[in-house]
C-alpha cells in the first residue's frame, strides 16, 4: 500500500469512528473552507480561478497539506460565465469575483397555491425563469437555454469532482461532504420568497407557509439522494445548512421549521445516511430539539457554549465546529491554542468529536492562518480522548 493510500485510509476510519460517537485514535481535524482561502493562500487571485480551475486544483491540495487536515469539504465555487450566461439574479459576481446571494424573490406571494399543488411544475415554470432570465427568453430559445445551462452546470460539477479526486490521491484527504440540500422552511425562504417575504409570509398566510413545506419535503427527500450512486453511505455525508432558525422565535420554529426538517433528517438517515447539519447562529434554547433526532447526524456549531451543546446533544450527534475563527485575527497564538484547548475538554469526552472552525473562512484577508496551523497541531499532538 503507498504511503499516501495508507494515509488516506486512516484518516477516513479516524472520521468514521468519530461520526458513529466512538473514539479513534485522537480526534479529526476537518477543513470546513471552501477553494477561495486556498486561492488566497497560494497567493492566486479569486476571479482568474473561477474560470480557470486548474488553479484551484493547484492551490487546494497545498492547503490541505500545509493545514495539517485530515478531512475537507466537497469543492464547491459557482461559476460566473454559467450564471453569468443564465442572467441569473440569485447568483451574481461581484468585482473580485466572489459569487453572492443577493435577497431576491422567486416566487410571488399569490403563487403559494400552485406551489402547494404542484411543486415542481411551478419551480420550472415560474421561479426558474424569474430567477435566470435566459430562461424566459420566447420560443424555443427558453428550452435551448436550459438545456445548455443543464449540460455546462454537469461539465463544471464533474470538474469539481475530480479535483476533490485529486486532493484524495495526491494529499490524502477523504472528501466527506457530498450534495448540499436545504430544509424546506430553508428553501421556502431561501430560494422563493426571500428574507423580506417569509417574514411577512409568517403573519399574513401562515397555513400557506405550512402546507408549500409540506408540498416540499418530498422533493428535498430526493434532491437530497440525487448525487448518491448504489447503496447509501455512512461517508460522504449529506450536508444541509440550517438559515433561519436563529431568526424565528420558538412557537415559530416549533410551527413552521421543525415538522418537515425532522422528517426531512429522519427520512435521510432511516436510509442509511449520514446528514451533516450546519447549525447557523445561536441555537440555544433549541438544543433540545436536535438532541431528539435519530443517530447518524453530524452537528457543526457556528455559536454557543459548547460545553452545553455536548451535554444536550452530544449522546446521539458527533459534533463540530464552534472554533472562532476572529481569534485568528485579534489573538495570539498562544490565546488560540487555549481555545482549542479548552474546546477539546468539553467536547472530547466520550467520543464523537471533531475539530473545526465555527465559520467557514471565506477569504485570508486579516486572519493569520499561522496560528490555525499551530492550533491544528496541538489537536494533532494532544487530541486524545
Amino acid at each position: 500500500m503507498s504511503g499516501i493510500k495508507q494515509l488516506f485510509d486512516e484518516r477516513l476510519n479516524r472520521l468514521e469512528k468519530a461520526i458513529c460517537l466512538q473514539k479513534p485514535d485522537r480526534i479529526p481535524i476537518f477543513s470546513l473552507n471552501g477553494p477561495e482561502i486556498a486561492i488566497d493562500y497560494c497567493g492566486r487571485q479569486l476571479k482568474s480561478a473561477t474560470w480557470n480551475l486548474e488553479i484551484i486544483k493547484e492551490c487546494l491540495p497545498i492547503y490541505y497539506r500545509d493545514m495539517q487536515v485530515d478531512a475537507a469539504s466537497a469543492t464547491f465555487l459557482r461559476y460566473p460565465g454559467l450564471y453569468t450566461t443564465m442572467g441569473s439574479q440569485n447568483f451574481v459576481p461581484n468585482k473580485d469575483g466572489f459569487m453572492q446571494h443577493p435577497e431576491v424573490c422567486g416566487m410571488l406571494v399569490n403563487e403559494y397555491p400552485e406551489l402547494i399543488k404542484d411543486p415542481f411544475k411551478t419551480l420550472v415554470d415560474k421561479v426558474l425563469p424569474r430567477q435566470y432570465k435566459a430562461f424566459a427568453k420566447p420560443g424555443p430559445l427558453a428550452g435551448l437555454n436550459l438545456a445548455k445551462g443543464a449540460l455546462s452546470y454537469m461539465h463544471y460539477t464533474q470538474q469539481l469532482q475530480e479535483i476533490d479526486q485529486y486532493c484524495a490521491d495526491s494529499v490524502g484527504v477523504p472528501i466527506i461532504t457530498k450534495n448540499m440540500i436545504e430544509s424546506p422552511f430553508d428553501f421556502l425562504s431561501d430560494q422563493l420568497r426571500g428574507f423580506t417575504g417569509i417574514s411577512v409570509d409568517l403573519h399574513r398566510c401562515p397555513e400557506l407557509v405550512e402546507q408549500a413545506c409540506e408540498a416540499l419535503l418530498p422533493l428535498m427527500l430526493r434532491w437530497g439522494v440525487t448525487a448518491y450512486q448504489g447503496a447509501p453511505k455512512k461517508l460522504p455525508f449529506i450536508f444541509m445548512p440550517l438559515h433561519m432558525p436563529s431568526f424565528l422565535n420558538p412557537k415559530q420554529f416549533e410551527r413552521f421549521y421543525w415538522p418537515t426538517f425532522e422528517r426531512l433528517v429522519n427520512g435521510l438517515t432511516a436510509k442509511g445516511y449520514t446528514v451533516g447539519l450546519f447549525i447557523e447562529g445561536n441555537w440555544s434554547k433549541l438544543y433540545d430539539y436536535l438532541g431528539s433526532l435519530n443517530p447518524r447526524v453530524v452537528g457543526i456549531f457556528e455559536d454557543g457554549n459548547i460545553k452545553v451543546i455536548k451535554e444536550k446533544v452530544g449522546k446521539n450527534m458527533c459534533i463540530m465546529g464552534n472554533y472562532p475563527i476572529e481569534a485568528l485575527k485579534s489573538k495570539s497564538t498562544e490565546a488560540c491554542i487555549d481555545i482549542a484547548k479548552e474546546m477539546i475538554d468539553c467536547a472530547a469526552p466520550g467520543g464523537g468529536y471533531i475539530f473545526t472552525t465555527g465559520k467557514s473562512i471565506l477569504r485570508n484577508k486579516g486572519l493569520d492562518l499561522n496560528k490555525l496551523l499551530a492550533v491544528h497541531r496541538y489537536v494533532i499532538e494532544n487530541g486524545k480522548y
